[in-house]
């Protein structure tokens, strides 16, 4: 009697528990995070969010900070959107930023860059974030001198963007549609991105 052996690939493993728990703080966390910011959020608050003792919270994440650290996601994969096309790919990123703002205007990003106004703390924390997920992956794609700061001045421009239209909600751009702010904003973007332009 044979048997027969499911791929790898196919087989379907059930969450862990350890895993399910991990994620529902992280999800506690960015909810509270959003709701309280970094300074008034608690382990304890997010522990009691999350439906779990505030030690779990510590065993999977440490400290609040590192928590934090964890909580912000871009939602943004800065690789799959980069494409041959430096107009393509301006509009990619400029697009997919606006619209995830646009969904989650209190995530933890929003409260890290509020924050970062008034703590170091917070500002290096950002720092090192918008460095680690942004700019040193834009960078390598950008053919031509100055590729770093071509990386780093799109991204000033791009979330320079966001900010007035989801953070501060400057009235001619929060109303802007969408499509319209992509049609002048994306050249500019593409400017940086494609060093064959100067």
């Amino acid at each position: 009697m044979s048997t027969s052996k499911t791929a790898p690939d196919q087989v379907w493993e059930p969450e862990s528990k350890g895993r399910r728990t991990r994620r529902r703080i992280l999800e506690a966390a960015r909810r509270t995070f959003g709701e309280l910011g970094y300074e008034r959020a608690t382990i304890r608050a997010i522990a009691a969010e999350a439906e779990v003792d505030k030690s779990s919270v510590i065993q999977y994440f440490g400290t609040k900070q590192q928590l934090f650290r964890e909580s912000l996601d871009f939602g943004i994969d800065i690789d799959s959107l980069t494409t041959d096309d430096p107009g393509r790919t301006a509009e990619n990123y400029l697009r997919a930023m606006l619209e995830r703002w646009a969904a989650a205007p209190d995530s933890p990003m929003a409260v890290l860059l509020r924050t970062s106004m008034t703590s170091e703390e917070a500002a290096q924390m950002l720092r090192e974030h918008v460095t680690a997920v942004a700019i040193d992956r834009i960078a390598p794609g950008i053919h031509g001198p100055d590729a770093r700061l071509r990386a780093a001045l799109a991204g000033a421009v791009m979330f320079g963007i966001t900010v007035h239209r989801h953070l501060i909600r400057m009235p001619d751009l929060a109303e802007a549609d969408l499509d319209d702010v992509l049609r002048l904003a994306v050249p500019l973007v593409r400017s940086l991105l494609d060093a064959d332009t100067d």
